[in-house]
Protein backbone atom coordinates (compact mmCIF):
# COMPACT_ATOMS: atom_id res chain seq x y z
CA UNK A 1 0.00 0.00 0.00
CA UNK A 2 1.34 3.12 -1.04
CA UNK A 3 -0.02 6.92 -0.07
CA UNK A 4 1.59 9.01 -3.32
CA UNK A 5 5.20 8.81 -1.22
CA UNK A 6 3.41 9.73 2.26
CA UNK A 7 4.09 13.44 1.52
CA UNK A 8 0.79 14.93 2.40
CA UNK A 9 0.51 12.90 5.64
CA UNK A 10 3.84 14.06 6.91
CA UNK A 11 2.50 16.81 8.24
CA UNK A 12 0.09 15.66 10.15
CA UNK A 13 1.99 12.83 11.69
CA UNK A 14 4.23 15.04 13.05
CA UNK A 15 1.74 16.96 14.80
CA UNK A 16 0.33 14.35 16.36
CA UNK A 17 3.44 12.76 17.20
CA UNK A 18 4.15 16.39 19.05
CA UNK A 19 0.75 16.35 20.81
CA UNK A 20 1.50 12.69 21.68
CA UNK A 21 4.71 13.83 23.76
CA UNK A 22 2.86 16.55 25.25
CA UNK A 23 5.39 17.04 27.58
CA UNK A 24 8.43 16.84 25.85
CA UNK A 25 6.90 19.29 23.08
CA UNK A 26 5.67 21.81 26.15
CA UNK A 27 8.97 21.76 27.21
CA UNK A 28 10.94 22.46 23.78
CA UNK A 29 8.11 25.36 23.57
CA UNK A 30 9.06 27.04 26.54
CA UNK A 31 12.36 26.86 25.34
CA UNK A 32 12.32 28.19 22.33
CA UNK A 33 10.30 30.97 23.82
CA UNK A 34 12.80 31.45 26.81
CA UNK A 35 15.39 32.12 24.25
CA UNK A 36 13.28 34.32 21.68
CA UNK A 37 11.57 36.35 24.04
CA UNK A 38 14.28 38.05 26.10
CA UNK A 39 15.67 38.68 23.13
CA UNK A 40 12.74 40.30 21.08
CA UNK A 41 12.78 42.53 24.44
CA UNK A 42 16.39 43.76 24.51
CA UNK A 43 15.84 44.65 21.03
CA UNK A 44 12.78 46.45 21.51
CA UNK A 45 14.22 48.12 24.21
CA UNK A 46 17.77 49.12 21.97
CA UNK A 47 15.54 49.59 19.34
CA UNK A 48 12.69 52.15 21.28
CA UNK A 49 15.47 53.98 23.21
CA UNK A 50 17.62 55.01 20.54
CA UNK A 51 14.61 55.86 18.26
CA UNK A 52 13.53 58.08 21.15
CA UNK A 53 16.68 59.77 21.45
CA UNK A 54 17.41 60.55 17.40
CA UNK A 55 13.82 61.72 17.50
CA UNK A 56 14.25 64.01 20.27
CA UNK A 57 17.65 65.53 18.55
CA UNK A 58 15.63 65.60 15.48
CA UNK A 59 12.84 67.62 16.49
CA UNK A 60 14.96 70.12 18.07
CA UNK A 61 16.45 71.85 15.81
CA UNK A 62 19.13 73.39 17.56
CA UNK A 63 21.13 70.36 17.66
CA UNK A 64 21.52 70.92 13.39
CA UNK A 65 22.28 74.41 13.84
CA UNK A 66 25.86 75.46 13.16
CA UNK A 67 27.08 78.43 14.36
CA UNK A 68 30.28 80.69 12.93
CA UNK A 69 32.25 81.56 16.05
CA UNK A 70 34.11 83.96 14.42
CA UNK A 71 33.34 87.19 12.82
CA UNK A 72 34.54 88.74 9.35
CA UNK A 73 32.39 89.83 6.16
CA UNK A 74 30.17 87.33 4.32
CA UNK A 75 29.34 88.25 1.17
CA UNK A 76 25.79 87.65 -0.33
CA UNK A 77 27.40 85.54 -3.03
CA UNK A 78 28.88 83.40 -0.75
CA UNK A 79 26.10 82.95 1.43
CA UNK A 80 23.29 82.13 -1.78
CA UNK A 81 26.39 79.62 -2.60
CA UNK A 82 26.50 78.15 0.92
CA UNK A 83 22.50 77.79 1.45
CA UNK A 84 22.36 76.05 -2.06
CA UNK A 85 24.07 72.98 -0.90
CA UNK A 86 22.06 70.56 -0.70
CA UNK A 87 23.62 69.54 2.62
CA UNK A 88 21.84 72.77 4.49
CA UNK A 89 18.46 72.65 5.29
CA UNK A 90 17.96 76.58 5.98
CA UNK A 91 20.18 79.80 6.58
CA UNK A 92 19.84 83.72 6.84
CA UNK A 93 22.40 86.51 6.93
CA UNK A 94 23.27 88.02 10.25
CA UNK A 95 24.01 91.52 10.55
CA UNK A 96 26.67 92.69 13.49
CA UNK A 97 26.38 91.08 16.82
CA UNK A 98 27.06 94.98 18.35
CA UNK A 99 24.31 96.44 16.25
CA UNK A 100 21.78 93.79 16.88
CA UNK A 101 20.21 95.05 19.93
CA UNK A 102 16.42 97.02 20.03
CA UNK A 103 14.24 98.22 22.72
CA UNK A 104 10.65 96.86 22.69
CA UNK A 105 7.61 98.99 24.88
CA UNK A 106 4.80 97.83 26.03
CA UNK A 107 1.76 99.51 28.04
CA UNK A 108 5.02 100.93 30.14
CA UNK A 109 7.29 97.86 30.21
CA UNK A 110 10.60 98.01 28.24
CA UNK A 111 12.77 95.55 27.67
CA UNK A 112 16.07 96.05 25.90
CA UNK A 113 16.44 92.72 23.89
CA UNK A 114 18.75 90.80 21.41
CA UNK A 115 17.41 90.96 17.72
CA UNK A 116 17.79 87.72 15.81
CA UNK A 117 17.01 87.34 11.89
CA UNK A 118 14.86 85.23 10.97
CA UNK A 119 13.23 84.03 7.30
CA UNK A 120 10.59 81.67 5.97
CA UNK A 121 10.94 78.02 6.49
CA UNK A 122 12.92 78.82 9.91
CA UNK A 123 12.89 75.57 11.81
CA UNK A 124 13.88 76.83 15.14
CA UNK A 125 10.21 78.54 15.13
CA UNK A 126 8.10 76.37 12.91
CA UNK A 127 9.31 73.27 15.33
CA UNK A 128 8.73 75.61 18.02
CA UNK A 129 4.68 76.68 17.51
CA UNK A 130 5.93 80.17 16.27
CA UNK A 131 5.31 81.17 12.63
CA UNK A 132 8.53 83.04 11.21
CA UNK A 133 7.85 86.62 10.76
CA UNK A 134 7.06 89.26 7.57
CA UNK A 135 7.09 92.78 7.66
CA UNK A 136 6.85 94.57 10.31
CA UNK A 137 6.43 91.52 12.78
CA UNK A 138 8.67 89.69 15.41
CA UNK A 139 8.69 86.55 16.86
CA UNK A 140 9.32 86.88 20.81
CA UNK A 141 11.43 83.90 22.85
CA UNK A 142 9.02 82.66 25.86
CA UNK A 143 11.24 84.66 28.30
CA UNK A 144 11.03 88.37 26.03
CA UNK A 145 7.42 87.89 26.26
CA UNK A 146 6.99 87.08 29.98
CA UNK A 147 8.86 90.21 30.77
CA UNK A 148 7.06 92.03 28.46
CA UNK A 149 3.43 90.38 29.10
CA UNK A 150 2.60 90.25 25.75
CA UNK A 151 0.79 88.02 23.45
CA UNK A 152 0.07 86.92 19.82
CA UNK A 153 -1.63 89.89 18.10
CA UNK A 154 -0.60 92.66 20.09
CA UNK A 155 1.39 95.79 18.30
CA UNK A 156 4.88 96.87 19.79
CA UNK A 157 6.86 100.39 19.72
CA UNK A 158 10.40 99.32 18.40
CA UNK A 159 12.93 101.90 19.60
CA UNK A 160 16.79 102.31 18.01
CA UNK A 161 19.09 104.71 19.49
CA UNK A 162 22.81 105.74 17.76
CA UNK A 163 25.59 107.72 19.76
CA UNK A 164 25.56 111.65 17.82
CA UNK A 165 28.35 113.90 19.14
CA UNK A 166 27.31 114.08 23.23
CA UNK A 167 23.72 113.00 22.98
CA UNK A 168 21.57 110.07 21.25
CA UNK A 169 19.92 110.17 18.37
CA UNK A 170 16.52 107.46 18.31
CA UNK A 171 14.22 105.93 15.59
CA UNK A 172 11.12 104.36 15.94
CA UNK A 173 8.49 101.89 14.55
CA UNK A 174 5.87 99.44 15.34
CA UNK A 175 5.90 95.91 15.14
CA UNK A 176 3.26 93.32 15.29
CA UNK A 177 3.78 90.14 17.86
CA UNK A 178 3.04 87.11 15.10
CA UNK A 179 4.25 84.85 17.48
CA UNK A 180 5.76 83.28 20.77
CA UNK A 181 8.33 80.74 20.43
CA UNK A 182 8.23 77.50 22.87
CA UNK A 183 10.82 77.87 26.25
CA UNK A 184 12.83 75.08 24.03
CA UNK A 185 13.46 77.58 21.40
CA UNK A 186 15.78 79.49 23.47
CA UNK A 187 16.85 81.03 26.67
CA UNK A 188 17.79 83.98 25.59
CA UNK A 189 15.74 87.32 25.71
CA UNK A 190 15.64 87.89 22.50
CA UNK A 191 13.29 88.65 19.30
CA UNK A 192 13.21 87.28 15.87
CA UNK A 193 12.66 90.04 13.15
CA UNK A 194 13.03 90.14 9.05
CA UNK A 195 16.24 90.75 7.85
CA UNK A 196 15.43 93.43 6.18
CA UNK A 197 14.61 95.02 9.49
CA UNK A 198 17.47 94.42 11.33
CA UNK A 199 19.18 95.92 8.20
CA UNK A 200 17.82 99.21 8.35
CA UNK A 201 18.66 98.93 12.41
CA UNK A 202 21.96 98.28 11.41
CA UNK A 203 22.19 100.96 8.87
CA UNK A 204 20.71 103.29 11.36
CA UNK A 205 23.23 102.51 14.10
CA UNK A 206 25.78 103.48 11.59
CA UNK A 207 24.43 106.88 10.94
CA UNK A 208 22.79 106.30 7.75
CA UNK A 209 19.73 107.28 7.08
CA UNK A 210 16.16 104.71 6.56
CA UNK A 211 13.69 106.66 4.50
CA UNK A 212 11.18 103.60 4.44
CA UNK A 213 10.92 103.67 8.09
CA UNK A 214 11.38 107.56 8.23
CA UNK A 215 14.52 107.63 10.33
CA UNK A 216 17.03 110.69 9.41
CA UNK A 217 20.70 110.62 8.91
CA UNK A 218 23.07 110.21 5.68
CA UNK A 219 23.05 107.97 2.44
CA UNK A 220 25.85 106.01 2.09
CA UNK A 221 27.00 107.56 -1.26
CA UNK A 222 29.08 105.98 -3.47
CA UNK A 223 32.86 108.31 -4.06
CA UNK A 224 35.17 107.43 -6.35
CA UNK A 225 38.26 105.57 -6.41
CA UNK A 226 41.32 105.27 -8.50
CA UNK A 227 44.29 102.82 -9.75
CA UNK A 228 46.38 105.21 -9.92
CA UNK A 229 47.44 108.63 -10.74
CA UNK A 230 48.89 110.44 -14.20
CA UNK A 231 51.76 112.85 -13.82
CA UNK A 232 52.71 115.32 -16.01
CA UNK A 233 56.71 117.19 -14.91
CA UNK A 234 57.87 120.25 -16.83
CA UNK A 235 61.47 117.86 -15.70
CA UNK A 236 62.36 114.35 -15.65
CA UNK A 237 61.39 112.53 -12.35
CA UNK A 238 64.33 112.03 -10.56
CA UNK A 239 64.75 109.23 -7.84
CA UNK A 240 64.46 110.94 -4.27
CA UNK A 241 61.23 112.34 -6.06
CA UNK A 242 59.91 109.33 -6.90
CA UNK A 243 60.17 107.86 -3.86
CA UNK A 244 58.70 110.72 -1.78
CA UNK A 245 55.77 110.41 -4.08
CA UNK A 246 55.59 106.75 -3.45
CA UNK A 247 56.03 106.81 0.05
CA UNK A 248 52.87 106.52 2.53
CA UNK A 249 50.40 107.35 -0.62
CA UNK A 250 49.10 103.73 -1.86
CA UNK A 251 50.85 104.45 -5.00
CA UNK A 252 53.80 101.54 -5.71
CA UNK A 253 54.83 101.77 -9.44
CA UNK A 254 56.03 104.21 -11.61
CA UNK A 255 56.03 103.97 -15.52
CA UNK A 256 57.36 106.76 -17.98
CA UNK A 257 54.74 106.83 -20.79
CA UNK A 258 56.52 107.72 -24.38
CA UNK A 259 54.30 110.13 -26.08
CA UNK A 260 53.38 106.95 -28.58
CA UNK A 261 52.25 104.81 -25.86
CA UNK A 262 49.99 107.41 -24.16
CA UNK A 263 46.56 106.69 -26.24
CA UNK A 264 47.03 102.94 -25.61
CA UNK A 265 47.78 103.54 -21.57
CA UNK A 266 45.43 106.60 -21.49
CA UNK A 267 42.32 106.70 -24.14
CA UNK A 268 43.36 110.08 -24.96
CA UNK A 269 46.97 112.08 -26.66
CA UNK A 270 47.98 114.08 -23.33
CA UNK A 271 50.75 116.41 -24.56
CA UNK A 272 50.24 118.93 -21.87
CA UNK A 273 53.43 118.12 -20.26
CA UNK A 274 56.33 116.90 -21.83
CA UNK A 275 56.91 114.39 -19.27
CA UNK A 276 54.29 112.01 -18.56
CA UNK A 277 54.05 109.23 -16.06
CA UNK A 278 51.70 106.50 -14.82
CA UNK A 279 51.63 105.88 -10.68
CA UNK A 280 49.76 102.59 -10.27
CA UNK A 281 49.08 100.15 -7.43
CA UNK A 282 46.78 97.04 -6.85
CA UNK A 283 44.63 98.35 -4.59
CA UNK A 284 42.52 101.41 -5.61
CA UNK A 285 42.95 104.64 -3.71
CA UNK A 286 40.60 107.36 -2.92
CA UNK A 287 40.23 110.59 -4.60
CA UNK A 288 42.18 112.43 -1.70
CA UNK A 289 45.64 110.75 -3.52
CA UNK A 290 45.25 113.52 -6.32
CA UNK A 291 45.63 116.42 -3.24
CA UNK A 292 48.27 114.69 -1.42
CA UNK A 293 50.26 114.60 -5.21
CA UNK A 294 49.42 118.65 -5.43
CA UNK A 295 50.97 118.82 -1.84
CA UNK A 296 54.28 117.46 -2.38
CA UNK A 297 54.70 118.65 -6.13
CA UNK A 298 54.17 122.54 -4.91
CA UNK A 299 55.72 124.59 -7.14
CA UNK A 300 56.52 122.07 -9.62
CA UNK A 301 53.84 123.59 -11.89
CA UNK A 302 52.53 119.60 -12.02
CA UNK A 303 49.71 118.16 -14.53
CA UNK A 304 48.03 115.64 -12.21
CA UNK A 305 44.93 113.16 -13.24
CA UNK A 306 43.03 110.07 -12.24
CA UNK A 307 43.45 107.06 -13.75
CA UNK A 308 41.53 103.59 -13.65
CA UNK A 309 42.47 100.34 -15.75
CA UNK A 310 39.88 99.32 -18.48
CA UNK A 311 36.70 98.77 -17.48
CA UNK A 312 34.29 95.99 -19.02
CA UNK A 313 31.22 97.87 -19.43
CA UNK A 314 27.72 97.10 -21.72
CA UNK A 315 25.49 99.51 -23.44
CA UNK A 316 22.15 99.13 -24.29
CA UNK A 317 21.96 94.98 -24.37
CA UNK A 318 24.52 94.28 -26.85
CA UNK A 319 27.20 96.83 -26.83
CA UNK A 320 29.84 95.55 -25.21
CA UNK A 321 32.75 98.72 -24.54
CA UNK A 322 36.02 99.07 -22.62
CA UNK A 323 35.78 102.46 -20.38
CA UNK A 324 38.40 104.81 -19.55
CA UNK A 325 38.56 108.15 -17.08
CA UNK A 326 38.93 111.38 -19.10
CA UNK A 327 39.91 114.18 -17.43
CA UNK A 328 39.11 117.82 -17.48
CA UNK A 329 42.54 119.45 -17.21
CA UNK A 330 42.56 123.29 -18.11
CA UNK A 331 41.95 123.15 -22.30
CA UNK A 332 39.21 123.53 -23.55
CA UNK A 333 39.18 120.69 -25.72
CA UNK A 334 39.04 118.42 -22.48
CA UNK A 335 35.73 119.89 -20.69
CA UNK A 336 32.63 118.44 -19.96
CA UNK A 337 29.11 119.53 -20.14
CA UNK A 338 27.84 121.77 -16.98
CA UNK A 339 24.09 119.91 -17.76
CA UNK A 340 23.61 118.31 -14.18
CA UNK A 341 20.98 119.44 -11.59
CA UNK A 342 24.26 120.19 -9.42
CA UNK A 343 26.27 121.55 -12.30
CA UNK A 344 28.75 119.52 -13.53
CA UNK A 345 26.65 116.27 -14.86
CA UNK A 346 29.15 113.16 -14.44
CA UNK A 347 26.81 110.50 -16.51
CA UNK A 348 28.61 111.58 -20.14
CA UNK A 349 30.17 109.32 -22.25
CA UNK A 350 32.00 109.68 -25.34
CA UNK A 351 32.36 106.68 -27.91
CA UNK A 352 34.56 105.73 -30.29
CA UNK A 353 33.34 106.55 -34.19
CA UNK A 354 31.35 103.82 -35.59
CA UNK A 355 28.97 103.40 -32.73
CA UNK A 356 25.81 105.13 -33.43
CA UNK A 357 24.12 105.79 -30.16
CA UNK A 358 22.75 108.72 -28.81
CA UNK A 359 20.36 110.03 -26.08
CA UNK A 360 20.64 108.57 -22.99
CA UNK A 361 21.52 104.66 -23.46
CA UNK A 362 21.62 102.59 -20.26
CA UNK A 363 25.42 101.69 -19.33
CA UNK A 364 25.50 98.58 -17.29
CA UNK A 365 28.32 96.19 -15.64
CA UNK A 366 27.80 92.47 -16.89
CA UNK A 367 27.82 90.40 -13.35
CA UNK A 368 27.03 93.50 -10.90
CA UNK A 369 24.12 94.45 -10.80
CA UNK A 370 24.49 98.41 -11.67
CA UNK A 371 22.79 99.80 -14.58
CA UNK A 372 21.96 103.37 -15.13
CA UNK A 373 21.77 105.87 -18.19
CA UNK A 374 24.45 108.00 -19.63
CA UNK A 375 24.68 111.38 -21.90
CA UNK A 376 26.35 110.46 -25.18
CA UNK A 377 28.38 113.30 -26.38
CA UNK A 378 27.79 113.59 -30.11
CA UNK A 379 29.92 116.54 -30.54
CA UNK A 380 33.23 114.47 -29.69
CA UNK A 381 34.35 110.81 -30.04
CA UNK A 382 37.22 108.78 -28.80
CA UNK A 383 40.69 108.82 -30.88
CA UNK A 384 41.02 104.80 -29.68
CA UNK A 385 38.76 101.84 -29.71
CA UNK A 386 37.64 102.99 -25.66
CA UNK A 387 34.99 104.52 -24.17
CA UNK A 388 35.66 107.90 -22.53
CA UNK A 389 33.93 108.83 -19.67
CA UNK A 390 34.95 111.69 -16.70
CA UNK A 391 36.89 110.77 -14.13
CA UNK A 392 34.14 110.39 -10.70
CA UNK A 393 32.06 108.26 -13.26
CA UNK A 394 35.10 106.51 -13.94
CA UNK A 395 36.01 106.27 -10.07
CA UNK A 396 32.62 104.89 -9.24
CA UNK A 397 32.47 102.26 -11.63
CA UNK A 398 35.90 100.91 -10.61
CA UNK A 399 34.67 100.94 -7.19
CA UNK A 400 31.61 98.61 -8.34
CA UNK A 401 34.03 95.89 -8.99
CA UNK A 402 34.32 95.26 -5.52
CA UNK A 403 31.46 96.97 -3.58
CA UNK A 404 27.70 96.59 -4.39
CA UNK A 405 26.43 99.67 -6.16
CA UNK A 406 22.92 100.75 -7.23
CA UNK A 407 21.87 104.05 -9.11
CA UNK A 408 19.47 105.66 -7.38
CA UNK A 409 17.56 107.60 -10.09
CA UNK A 410 15.28 109.31 -7.56
CA UNK A 411 18.15 110.90 -5.46
CA UNK A 412 20.91 110.99 -8.95
CA UNK A 413 22.95 109.45 -7.00
CA UNK A 414 25.12 106.17 -6.86
CA UNK A 415 24.22 104.17 -3.60
CA UNK A 416 26.50 101.60 -1.93
CA UNK A 417 24.96 98.45 -0.97
CA UNK A 418 26.16 97.25 2.25
CA UNK A 419 29.46 94.87 2.03
CA UNK A 420 28.29 91.58 3.40
CA UNK A 421 27.29 90.41 6.69
CA UNK A 422 28.82 89.62 9.75
CA UNK A 423 27.31 85.95 10.56
CA UNK A 424 24.56 83.96 9.78
CA UNK A 425 22.17 81.31 11.23
CA UNK A 426 22.36 77.99 9.34
CA UNK A 427 20.76 74.56 10.23
CA UNK A 428 21.32 71.11 8.23
CA UNK A 429 19.16 69.25 6.63
CA UNK A 430 19.53 66.04 9.02
CA UNK A 431 21.95 65.12 11.43
CA UNK A 432 24.30 63.40 9.44
CA UNK A 433 24.81 66.33 7.28
CA UNK A 434 26.10 68.73 10.28
CA UNK A 435 29.64 66.48 10.96
CA UNK A 436 30.09 67.19 6.91
CA UNK A 437 28.88 70.79 6.93
CA UNK A 438 31.75 71.19 10.35
CA UNK A 439 34.54 69.43 8.03
CA UNK A 440 33.32 71.84 4.80
CA UNK A 441 33.23 75.21 6.59
CA UNK A 442 36.27 74.29 8.88
CA UNK A 443 38.13 73.72 5.71
CA UNK A 444 37.31 77.18 4.48
CA UNK A 445 39.11 78.68 7.69
CA UNK A 446 35.63 79.39 9.31
CA UNK A 447 35.78 78.19 12.90
CA UNK A 448 31.87 77.04 13.74
CA UNK A 449 30.07 75.66 16.74
CA UNK A 450 27.50 72.39 15.97
CA UNK A 451 26.36 69.64 18.24
CA UNK A 452 28.42 67.30 16.07
CA UNK A 453 29.80 65.98 19.47
CA UNK A 454 26.71 65.39 21.13
CA UNK A 455 25.36 63.54 17.65
CA UNK A 456 28.55 61.45 17.46
CA UNK A 457 27.78 60.18 20.97
CA UNK A 458 24.74 58.82 20.05
CA UNK A 459 26.04 56.90 17.43
CA UNK A 460 28.73 55.39 19.28
CA UNK A 461 26.49 54.37 21.83
CA UNK A 462 23.82 53.04 19.13
CA UNK A 463 27.06 50.95 17.75
CA UNK A 464 27.29 49.66 20.83
CA UNK A 465 24.31 48.68 22.29
CA UNK A 466 24.15 46.38 18.34
CA UNK A 467 27.08 45.32 19.31
CA UNK A 468 26.09 43.95 23.37
CA UNK A 469 23.24 42.76 21.46
CA UNK A 470 24.12 40.73 18.79
CA UNK A 471 27.14 39.26 21.40
CA UNK A 472 24.03 38.28 23.94
CA UNK A 473 21.56 37.11 20.64
CA UNK A 474 24.73 35.22 19.33
CA UNK A 475 24.97 32.98 22.34
CA UNK A 476 21.10 32.86 23.31
CA UNK A 477 20.58 31.47 19.40
CA UNK A 478 23.48 28.98 19.47
CA UNK A 479 22.48 27.41 22.89
CA UNK A 480 18.89 27.61 21.51
CA UNK A 481 19.60 25.69 18.20
CA UNK A 482 21.81 23.02 19.94
CA UNK A 483 19.13 22.68 22.44
CA UNK A 484 16.54 22.18 19.40
CA UNK A 485 19.10 19.77 17.40
CA UNK A 486 19.86 17.66 20.37
CA UNK A 487 15.84 17.44 21.42
CA UNK A 488 14.80 16.78 17.43
CA UNK A 489 17.70 14.24 17.02
CA UNK A 490 16.93 12.53 20.04
CA UNK A 491 12.93 12.00 19.28
CA UNK A 492 14.52 10.61 15.86
CA UNK A 493 16.88 7.99 17.73
CA UNK A 494 13.85 6.74 20.03
CA UNK A 495 11.84 6.45 16.87
CA UNK A 496 14.19 4.27 14.55
CA UNK A 497 11.64 1.53 14.74
CA UNK A 498 8.24 3.59 13.77
CA UNK A 499 9.93 5.89 11.32
CA UNK A 500 11.67 2.29 9.82
CA UNK A 501 8.20 1.22 9.62
CA UNK A 502 6.49 4.10 7.41
CA UNK A 503 9.77 3.18 5.03
CA UNK A 504 7.87 -0.22 4.48
CA UNK A 505 4.65 0.86 3.99
CA UNK A 506 5.75 3.43 1.21
CA UNK A 507 6.83 6.75 2.83
CA UNK A 508 9.72 8.04 0.33
CA UNK A 509 13.08 9.02 1.68
CA UNK A 510 12.10 12.57 0.70
CA UNK A 511 8.77 12.50 3.06
CA UNK A 512 10.83 10.95 6.07
CA UNK A 513 13.50 13.73 5.79
CA UNK A 514 10.90 16.11 6.27
CA UNK A 515 9.11 14.26 9.53
CA UNK A 516 11.60 16.32 11.59
CA UNK A 517 11.53 19.56 9.40
CA UNK A 518 7.55 20.07 10.08
CA UNK A 519 8.57 18.97 13.89
CA UNK A 520 10.74 22.10 13.69
CA UNK A 521 8.28 24.15 12.00
CA UNK A 522 6.07 23.68 14.45
CA UNK A 523 8.65 24.08 17.34
CA UNK A 524 9.37 27.18 15.78
CA UNK A 525 6.05 28.90 15.01
CA UNK A 526 4.83 28.00 18.63
CA UNK A 527 7.51 28.79 20.26
CA UNK A 528 7.92 32.38 18.44
CA UNK A 529 3.95 32.74 19.32
CA UNK A 530 4.69 32.81 23.28
CA UNK A 531 7.52 34.92 22.76
CA UNK A 532 5.53 37.36 21.03
CA UNK A 533 2.85 37.24 23.35
CA UNK A 534 5.73 37.92 26.38
CA UNK A 535 7.16 40.37 24.50
CA UNK A 536 3.91 42.22 23.84
CA UNK A 537 2.99 42.38 27.70
CA UNK A 538 6.69 42.82 29.13
CA UNK A 539 7.03 46.22 26.30
CA UNK A 540 3.28 47.71 26.99
CA UNK A 541 4.53 47.56 31.16
CA UNK A 542 7.61 49.02 30.24
CA UNK A 543 5.86 52.10 28.48
CA UNK A 544 3.56 52.23 31.15
CA UNK A 545 6.29 52.53 33.63
CA UNK A 546 7.69 54.87 31.97
CA UNK A 547 5.02 57.10 30.49
CA UNK A 548 6.20 60.03 32.54
CA UNK A 549 9.13 60.38 31.17
CA UNK A 550 7.93 60.05 27.20
CA UNK A 551 6.52 62.57 24.90
CA UNK A 552 3.51 62.15 22.66
CA UNK A 553 4.49 59.39 19.96
CA UNK A 554 7.82 58.01 22.19
CA UNK A 555 7.89 54.37 23.58
CA UNK A 556 10.68 53.08 25.47
CA UNK A 557 10.33 49.84 24.20
CA UNK A 558 9.17 48.97 20.58
CA UNK A 559 9.19 47.18 17.44
CA UNK A 560 7.82 47.72 13.97
CA UNK A 561 6.04 44.95 12.11
CA UNK A 562 8.63 44.46 10.14
CA UNK A 563 11.30 43.95 12.87
CA UNK A 564 8.30 41.41 14.04
CA UNK A 565 8.28 39.76 10.74
CA UNK A 566 12.03 39.54 10.47
CA UNK A 567 12.41 37.95 13.60
CA UNK A 568 9.81 35.24 12.53
CA UNK A 569 11.66 34.36 9.39
CA UNK A 570 14.97 34.19 11.24
CA UNK A 571 13.40 31.73 14.14
CA UNK A 572 11.76 29.39 11.83
CA UNK A 573 14.88 29.41 9.22
CA UNK A 574 17.21 28.66 12.83
CA UNK A 575 14.83 25.52 13.62
CA UNK A 576 15.47 24.32 10.24
CA UNK A 577 18.94 24.61 10.30
CA UNK A 578 18.77 22.98 13.90
CA UNK A 579 16.65 20.35 12.40
CA UNK A 580 18.49 19.12 9.66
CA UNK A 581 21.17 17.39 11.62
CA UNK A 582 18.28 14.91 12.50
CA UNK A 583 16.61 15.28 8.77
CA UNK A 584 19.95 13.23 7.74
CA UNK A 585 19.96 10.20 10.71
CA UNK A 586 16.16 9.58 9.26
CA UNK A 587 17.44 9.31 5.93
CA UNK A 588 19.97 7.23 7.20
CA UNK A 589 17.49 4.19 8.73
CA UNK A 590 17.27 1.18 7.29
CA UNK A 591 13.72 -0.19 6.83
CA UNK A 592 15.10 -3.25 7.58
CA UNK A 593 15.39 -2.65 10.87
CA UNK A 594 12.12 -2.16 11.85
CA UNK A 595 11.52 -6.26 10.36
CA UNK A 596 14.88 -7.39 12.84
CA UNK A 597 12.76 -5.97 15.46
CA UNK A 598 9.47 -7.54 15.29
Amino acid sequence: MTHGGGAGLVPSLAWADLKHEWVLSLCLFLAVAAVIGPLLLLFGLKNGTMETLRGRLLEDPRNREIRPMVSRSFTPQWLDQLKNNPKVDFLVPATRSISASVELISKGNKLVLEALPSAPGDPLLLENHARPPEKKECVLSWEAARKLDVQTGQTLSLLVKRLKGSGFESGATTVTVSGIADPRATARVAAFFPLPLLEAVEAFKDGQAVPELGWNGRLPVAGPVFDGVVLGLDQPMDPVLKVRLISGTGLSHVTALPEGSRMESLGYPLTLRPYIYLLSTKTAVPGSVLTTMANRLRGKNPLILPWVSPIDARLETSQNISILAFPSPPAPEFAWNDSGPGGKNPRQIILPKGLNLSGQPVLSLPGKGLEFPVQVRTDQFSQGAWALVPPDLAGILNLARKREIRWDDHKDQFILHRRGYAAFRMYARTMDHVPDLKLELEGMGIPVHTEAERIRDLKELDRHLSMIFWLIALGGILGGAGALAASLYASVERKRKDLGVLGLIGFGRGSLLSFPLYQALFLSCGGFALALGFYLVMAGLINHLFSSQLSAGEHFCRLYSIHLAAAAWGVVILGQIAAALAAFRVVSIDPAEALRDE
